[in-house]
């Protein structure tokens, strides 16, 4: 069951339970504003339901509640950032906006961020970008917790799920090209989202704890748990290997094969490329859109819907849920039970949706 709440309600909710829990206002309000623009943008394995598992990391030590982004470096075209275990999306805040000025004003920023807790949804840092007028190539491993993703031709997991992003800005109000996607054959959440609806998975997504294919998501959480395999079987697993160098190295921080703990949270390690177009021609923004044109324009397969590009249907959803978002009925009650254990009555019953209006 689910039911309809005000967009406006959950991120002072959220926000609340996390400041309640450790955090400073402005850490809070940065992950509960990216839990949002997640559910909003239609990535529901990326939103508010993490709020149960962020708390349990407080509690746990996996995260440093209060723990500030530092800048190590920053010189010419390179900003290097350490997150010292703080919450990533407040660090990846931090970094990405201090590295859109710094291609605004050079050209291009080499950045990365290292030791973060998870960063969320790398499409997040994408859009915060292109709407600067700024593309950007960014790309990030996953330490500190089991791996998860069977390198190609393996039984047995030996890497994470390491997503990329790219995004192309455009100028004429369209939305920004915005490429996102774990290099597994899906990201953990999504499998933990399916497993429990009951959803199965494609075949060719996963193979049991004996290397064996599976449709069943839930051999992931078994014990021992089996595996998710590479997207696109070598291609994945080749552009996978190249984001745990380029991430996991050049960052400062590690590699999975220094850092997973069987029983840890999970890290991120961050390099990204943030570029200004129009810095490196005048036709940029021209010759962009001419290609985006050219591309819309193309005839779909018979019976087939119309062409589009990654970053469309994306923007459609946030435009529809601009005002209300629709969560899971137990995680309401989890929330409403949370604030009591906390001494805070919101006055409310579990399954009331009183705060949709």
């Amino acid at each position: 069951m689910s039911l309809q709440i005000a967009v406006e309600k959950v991120r002072w909710l959220a926000a609340g339970l996390l400041e309640l829990n450790g955090c400073d206002a402005d850490i809070a309000q940065d992950v509960a504003e990216h839990m949002i623009e997640a559910e909003r943008y239609g990535f529901a394995s990326h939103g508010v339901t993490l709020l149960p598992k962020y708390l349990e990391n407080i509690a746990r030590g996996d995260v440093t509640a209060n723990a500030r982004p530092e800048c190590l470096t920053s010189e010419g075209n390179l900003q290097r950032f350490h997150a010292h275990n703080g919450f990533g999306q407040h660090a990846g805040k931090v970094a990405v906006n201090a590295a859109i000025e710094q291609a605004k004003h050079r050209g291009f920023c080499l950045l990365t961020l290292c030791h973060a807790h998870h960063l969320g949804r790398m499409g997040h840092y994408g859009q915060m970008v292109a709407d600067q007028g700024l593309a950007m190539l960014a790309m990030s491993n996953v330490t500190g917790r089991p791996a998860l993703v069977a390198p190609w031709g393996g039984a047995e997991p030996r890497m994470t799920t390491n997503p990329f992003c790219f995004t192309w800005p455009f100028s004429d109000g369209r939305p920004p090209i915005l490429v996102d996607f774990a290099t597994s054959s899906m990201a953990l959440n999504k499998a933990r989202v399916m497993s429990s609806t009951g959803k199965q998975a494609a075949p060719g997504q996963l193979i049991d704890a004996q290397g064996n294919p599976s449709n069943d998501p839930g051999v992931l959480f078994s014990n021992p748990p089996g595996a998710l395999l590479p997207f696109g079987e070598h291609k994945g697993f080749g552009l996978a290997l190249m984001i745990e160098m380029m991430a996991g190295i050049l960052s400062g921080g590690d590699t999975i094969a220094e850092d997973h703990q069987t029983d840890g949270s999970a890290h991120n390690h961050l390099f990204a490329l943030i570029i200004d177009p129009d810095q490196f021609t005048d036709l940029a923004g021209e010759k962009g859109q001419f290609f985006a044109d050219y591309l819309l324009a193309t005839q779909p397969q018979p019976g087939g819907n119309p062409v589009i590009y990654p970053g469309m249907p994306e923007a459609a959803n946030r435009e529809r849920n601009a005002k209300m978002i629709t969560i899971p009925v137990s995680f309401w009650s989890w929330v409403v039970e949370h604030y009591a254990r906390k001494g805070i009555d919101l006055g409310l019953h579990p399954q009331e949706s009183a705060l949709a209006g």
